[in-house]
């Protein structure tokens, strides 16, 4: 009919026109769409589409997930989010099996598919969902973007991981393992760790400027802080011990608190030290199992052991969620063993004789 349309060849490509909304789409054939025949039964399909409501635009039928993941990298580098060097590691997995799928034909049978893929070549369940979290995240975008890339986001399946860390380092462990630590500036940013039990990449992040030395407040900033609100943390006590102790090795060529001689470069922020770490560990006679990141969870114990409400806790550390917080909270056994010997005590100072009347005490007693 005249207005549903036309079909025309350039060169030995098929293309179709027609309106929708008002507006004039030109689009090719597939490959396969040899006559005009073929074409003529692509634009009805399209309006079929238009008719039932799941028509797709030519730029949604075309855009891959390759398109998806490289838009929401480099979404993430304008934002300036500190997630984004992580995201580009994480998709190029995703990329590498599925980026080539057009973003309309995934599917949860695809997405299922390479996470048997992944867990066969060894891969730890964590890992993979790292890497299909940020799958999600693409659709997820490319669903709320104006104009939508994608109708609908697809609805990412999650592995179960029961891998949840319960390391952790008593004072004395951690005193031995400091101890064996040869850097002075590696010592410093672990004992700010220790203490705080902040992100790495928060404390990695710490600049003088926002080091308040009139009030001795440190002003966490929204775009260091991994929820985006900034904190304020008082720097008091060992705090301000490992402060001063880093007013003495500032430098002004670095606004950074906490910076190290990196690859014969001083002043480099403290990323990855994990050869002093191992070599510690061992002069140190601990656990080679133990990781940096444990210190956040000694943190976060010592200070519920020492009394400290868990608002105030999860200000310091960071912390959004309680379910989240109480993750990080492990119970061990030295806490299950003082729980059982205090109610045993308590049991002791209850009474042991009977305060019951038996029946034949009671018809001696009439």
């Amino acid at each position: 009919m005249r207005g549903d349309g036309f079909v025309f060849q350039r060169g030995k490509r098929w293309w179709i026109g027609y309106n929708k909304d008002g507006t004039f789409h030109r689009e090719p054939c597939g490959k396969d769409v040899t006559s005009k025949t073929d074409a003529r039964a692509v634009l009805r399909g399209i309006h079929k589409e238009i008719t039932r409501g799941s028509y797709l635009t030519p730029v949604q039928r075309q855009v891959t997930v390759n398109d998806l993941l490289d838009e929401l990298v480099v979404y993430l580098k304008n934002k300036g989010a500190a997630s984004a060097r992580k995201v580009e590691s994480h998709v190029r997995a995703v990329k590498s099996a599925l980026g080539r799928v057009r973003a309309v034909d995934l599917n949860s049978a695809a997405v299922e598919r390479y996470q048997r893929d992944r867990l066969e070549a060894g891969r730890a369940p964590a890992t993979v969902n790292r890497e299909c979290e940020a799958l999600g995240q693409a659709l997820r975008r490319a669903a709320d973007v104006k104009p939508a890339r994608i109708p609908t986001a697809l609805k990412i399946p999650r592995l179960t991981v029961q891998n949840a860390r319960q390391g952790f380092l008593g004072r004395a462990d951690y005193v031995a393992l400091r101890a064996a630590l040869a850097d002075a500036d590696v010592r410093d940013y672990i004992d700010w760790f220790w203490w705080t039990g902040m992100r790495p990449g928060e404390i990695r992040q710490l600049t003088w400027s926002m080091l308040d030395r009139e009030t001795w407040t440190l002003n966490l900033s929204p775009k260091a802080d991994k929820t985006r609100k900034g904190r304020v943390l008082a720097v008091t006590g060992p705090l301000r011990e490992i402060v001063d102790r880093r007013l003495v090795a500032r430098r002004l060529d670095s606004s950074l608190i906490f910076h190290r001689v990196s690859k014969g470069r001083a002043g480099q922020p403290i990323r990855d030290f994990r050869l002093q770490w191992r070599a510690a560990l061992k002069a140190a006679g601990l656990a080679p199992g133990l990781l940096p990141y444990d210190l956040r969870r000694s943190a976060l114990r010592n200070m519920i052991r020492g009394g400290t409400d868990y608002t105030v806790a999860m200000k310091i550390s960071g912390h959004r969620t309680r379910s989240t917080f109480d993750r990080y909270n492990i119970t061990s056994a030295e806490d299950i063993s003082a729980a059982i010997t205090r109610t045993a005590a308590y049991v002791a100072t209850l009474p042991t004789e009977r305060n019951v009347v038996t029946a034949l005490e009671s018809r001696k007693a009439r």
